[in-house]
């Protein structure tokens, strides 16, 4: 079976509902899979943006009154950051949202990416993207725990990268679903 179809037989149908929580910012990231390559584009948060300055992360922010749905939001997002436009991204599934100790309610998308295009960073808001090839993610030797931001946390180490926080839990739940298949 193909990776495609493994996701789509793991992943949350993309209309299951959520229940909307009070006091928390609702934001939605994308997990964009570049199928080709079997690999996952990641980003650098720049040092200019409000939260998470120079943490790993998915593209994707805060909604917008003007954003249809949730994934309107993780793909607009992902447009303004990495330059990849809605059309070129299938969005085949969601993951659970999360929250973050900034009172954000983060709703990831998995969305397909089957040519191979061009990356266009805004450097207001990215510093650097890299991708990561899933198979080198589900290599157990990955996981790690350490110090990092003044307490003990479970990250991925990849390269020269520690995936932790947010992004590491978004991970953690695509991962623990494409071992479960």
């Amino acid at each position: 079976m193909n990776l495609v179809s493994k996701l789509r037989t793991v992943l949350d149908p993309i209309n299951k509902e959520f229940q909307f929580k009070e006091n928390l910012v609702l934001t939605a990231v994308l997990i964009p899979i570049f199928v080709i390559d079997e690999k996952i584009l990641m980003t650098k948060r720049s040092n200019l943006v409000k939260f998470h300055k120079r943490q790993i992360a998915f593209p994707g922010g805060r909604y917008d009154d003007q954003d249809q749905d949730l994934i309107t939001t993780a793909l607009r997002e992902t447009y303004e950051e990495v330059g990849i436009k809605p059309a070129q991204v299938e969005v085949i599934g969601k993951l659970n949202p999360l929250e973050t100790i900034n009172n954000h309610y983060v709703h990831p998308y998995v969305g397909i990416i089957s040519e191979d295009i061009e990356i266009i960073i805004n450097p207001d808001e990215v510093a650097e993207y890299f991708f990561v090839p899933i198979t080198k993610l589900l290599d157990k030797s990955t996981a790690k725990k350490g110090f990092i931001a003044g307490g003990l946390r479970s990250y991925y180490s990849v390269e020269k990268y520690k995936i932790w926080g947010i992004t590491a839990g978004i991970l953690s739940d695509f991962l623990t679903r494409l071992n479960s298949f």
